[in-house]
């Protein structure tokens, strides 16, 4: 007799955990979740108590946690992950139209190897982008229940299967576009097993290996070439920790679309927000304003080029954050575990409200002569002058898409990741620290700070410790 309770976590795990449409192997048709719950069933009617009982590998291990792991074992099905063909893919249209136009020879010949290797993996279904999403006239409703849950699908899967069509070996395969795709960065994060193929559909390294996450040469190749960590690339959890450094990650990739420069972003941070397409670079916005509310790291304000349309202290995209935008004296991935400043930052009325260690810079000055073009946008050099003599500052210039930067009479830093102290009014920046800050400017005419656009992060540090009252700014 069929246990009710691995028939309900089977028929939740369907729902839930993997894609809602994929391709049966056997007959290359696309098919509903349905087909694969009838196909199944019988064998998770066959669980015993005592398939549960070899299955609980450590005392006090969840029950249901257990029996997830047998349906999982069970329900086997690959993902793939490539990079599209310049000519058009298969769609899910020509998969239902009963085989008879299959898209281009190169569309058709990819989709016909992903289904080999995944065969070859013990897989009876498979899941491509290409068909098994609606992408003729997709509604909103799908795309929001997809897009988030895409982390999932490859988290869940038997085997990712990753199509590299400009590479064939391991010298060579970091240079694919495949790494520079937005996209592709989850496609990397969240799978358990991966393997890569070349553009003959030979593996690129190891052919007797299952999973190149297992390749402790591989790994450490991923790592040099995408700036992730071994261990996240072989087992990332997602969350919004560490915020500033996945988006640098995201920054060396690029989409066809604006707003996926967010979208793709969401499962990585475990965020759901609505998918709009039409909106730029406010997608991205939206989501920032998600990760400064839920993480409060203030080193989300760490970021440098021309600020979005919509909020002056956001870049409009994850290329802010880019490893060229930090001064190699800043140490990120050190000094964010010793990140203090402002938890409370909010933004209210499209302004963020943050506490900051205000360090004015009496005599500062700027680069003379005519504005610098700086990858694209006008820029003047900063001069700071008036610091304390155990006070040093990075070289900075102003960025601007005025043909003619504003130069306001008086400039000030904001140091941002300042240390705490027992008067919750009052900042330390700590002796030999690099601290970050952000620049602001005011001239005769205004009364309050206003942020400037620099081209790299403006960093801060002393020799000595320094401990003086804190300013709530609005940016």
């Amino acid at each position: 007799m069929a246990i009710e309770e691995v028939c309900r976590i089977f028929q939740e795990y369907l729902w839930e955990s993997i894609p809602h449409r994929l391709i049966a192997i056997s007959k290359m048709e696309v098919v509903e979740q349905q087909c694969v719950k009838e196909l199944y069933m019988p064998s998770i009617k066959a669980v015993t108590e005592r398939d549960i009982e070899q299955h609980t590998f450590y005392p006090n291990q969840r029950r249901d946690e257990v029996i997830r792991n047998i349906v999982k074992g069970i329900v086997k099905y690959a993902v793939l992950s490539h990079r599209w063909c310049r000519e058009g893919e298969v769609t899910l249209q020509e998969m239902t139209s009963g085989g008879t136009k299959l898209g281009k020879p190169s569309s058709r010949h990819k989709l016909a190897n992903f289904c080999q290797r995944a065969a070859e993996y013990g897989c009876g279904f498979a899941w491509a982008d290409t068909c098994c999403i609606d992408r003729s006239n997709p509604s909103p409703e799908e795309l929001d229940k997809a897009m988030p849950r895409m982390f999932r699908w490859y988290r869940n899967a038997h085997v990712c299967i990753v199509h590299l069509a400009e590479s064939s070996t391991l010298d060579d395969f970091l240079r694919d576009s495949w790494f520079l795709q937005i996209w592709t960065l989850q496609e990397l994060l969240a799978p358990v097993r991966v393997k890569f193929y070349g553009r003959t559909w030979s593996p690129i390294h190891n052919t007797r290996a299952d999973n190149d996450k297992a390749d402790q040469r591989l790994l450490a190749a991923l790592s040099t070439g995408t700036g992730i960590p071994v261990q996240d690339i072989r087992c990332y959890w997602a969350g919004t920790e560490r915020v500033r450094e996945k988006l640098m990650w995201a920054s060396r990739r690029t989409s066809r679309q604006v707003e996926d420069g967010a979208y793709s972003l969401l499962a990585l941070f475990d965020v759901h927000m609505h998918v709009e397409y039409g909106i730029g670079d406010e997608a991205f916005c939206r989501l920032m304003e998600v990760l400064l509310q839920r993480s409060q790291e203030c080193d989300i304000l760490a970021w440098a080029g021309i600020a979005s349309t919509k909020y002056a202290f956001l870049p409009p995209s994850a290329q802010g954050y880019s490893a060229q935008c930090l001064d190699p004296s800043y140490n990120h991935s050190h000094d964010h575990y010793r990140l203090r400043g402002d938890q409370d930052m909010i933004v209210i009325d499209g302004r963020l409200r943050v506490k900051l260690l205000m360090v004015e810079l009496h005599e500062a000055t700027f680069g003379d002569g005519i504005p610098f073009l700086q990858d694209g946008y006008h820029a003047c050099a900063l001069f700071p002058k008036g610091l304390p003599s155990n006070v040093t500052i990075n070289h900075v210039s102003i960025v601007s898409s005025n043909k003619t930067p504003w130069r306001p009479s008086r400039l000030a830093l904001g140091v941002v990741d300042y240390g705490w102290t027992s008067d919750n009014e009052r900042g330390l920046m700590e002796k030999g620290r690099t601290h970050f800050c952000l620049l602001f400017g005011v001239d005769d005419t205004q009364t309050s700070w206003q942020k400037l656009m620099t081209d790299k992060v403006v960093t801060i540090k002393t020799e000595d410790s320094i401990g003086q009252g804190l300013e709530t700014i609005l940016i």
